[in-house]
């Protein structure tokens, strides 16, 4: 069978998925396939094709799953169970941290010098920090990467290991991986820098339960892990957790000059009215990038 005569089968109208798949196994680009729409496929690559073509058809399984990795802004990421399939909306977030960054060096090198902390809370979104590492390899001098999940933190090894270090990039960040429940690892004295600049990413679960479950597709709300995405009526519990916690490390820890942190953060719309009325005391909300009409990265600071 070629490939024509696989994509044109009516058995297989998710053409799109089935396309996919062919590159896959055959090691093709999608700008290439009707190029090479005569070439054959073999047994043994068409029976794993229709295999993984029904098991996300019939058993709602991401396809990224299924094939073990993600293309993601240029680079081949690994995602499994453990992990959540990264969204389009990420993408945003790594170009304002990046604008932001550039914009501090256009106005005082020096000052981009001191921002010598990249901190992700929630590795869930290991493609974020990554991402911002590689296109500001000369930015940070310390990366601290946390999770809950132990699974997903070993994800983001691998991930860390394939794109940064086994691709000899020129990257000088010290990486840590830590296993925490958001900045909970401050105060268990794993974080010992003084005067630390901090930019922060915060990726967290913002979708309230109602719109996950009512709204998400099944192949999400039975196949990713459900507390990557949902937590409470809102959506904001972990948004309180972590602006709670990080205005008590302001009260409590004096060695600690948090006052110079950045914090880049995904939310729906409404989302940040909610957040800046809590606040608004203590905290400056700039919407900076909009994906579609309703998500938001919000950059937060110090008043």
């Amino acid at each position: 069978m070629t490939i024509q005569d696989l994509i044109s089968n009516p058995q297989y109208p998710q053409k799109i998925i089935l396309q996919r798949l062919i590159c896959h196994f055959l090691n093709i680009s999608r700008e290439n396939i009707w190029t090479n729409a005569n070439q054959e496929i073999s047994n043994p690559d068409l029976e794993k094709i229709i295999s993984w073509y029904n098991a996300y058809v019939n058993d709602s399984k991401p396809l990224d799953y299924i094939i073990g990795y993600v293309e993601f802004f240029w680079n081949k990421f690994i995602v499994n169970q453990d992990t959540i399939v990264p969204r389009p909306e990420t993408e945003y977030m790594i170009n304002a941290v990046t604008e932001y960054c550039n914009l501090l060096k256009q106005w005082d090198s020096e000052t981009m010098s001191q921002w010598n902390i990249l901190l992700d809370i929630g590795t869930w979104s290991w493609v974020l920090w990554i991402s911002v590492l590689l296109q500001n390899p000369d930015t940070f001098q310390t990366a601290f990467l946390t999770d809950y999940s132990q699974d997903a933190l070993k994800v983001a090894k691998q991930n860390y290991q394939n794109l940064i270090l086994n691709a000899d990039k020129n990257i000088q960040t010290q990486v840590e991986f830590i296993h925490s429940d958001l900045l909970a690892f401050i105060t268990d004295s794993q974080f010992s820098i003084p005067n630390p600049n901090i930019i922060l990413l915060g990726n967290l679960p913002y979708i309230p339960e109602k719109t996950h479950d009512e709204n998400n597709p099944d192949s999400v709300k039975k196949r990713e892990p459900r507390m990557a995405f949902v937590w409470g009526d809102d959506g904001l519990i972990y948004y309180y957790k972590m602006f709670d916690k990080i205005l008590d490390l302001k009260k409590t820890m004096k060695q600690l000059n948090i006052v110079t942190m950045k914090l880049f953060l995904e939310m729906m719309t409404w989302q940040v009215d909610i957040l800046r009325s809590k606040y608004s005391d203590f905290f400056v909300f700039e919407e900076v990038k909009t994906f579609h009409f309703n998500i938001r990265i919000v950059k937060v600071w110090f008043k």
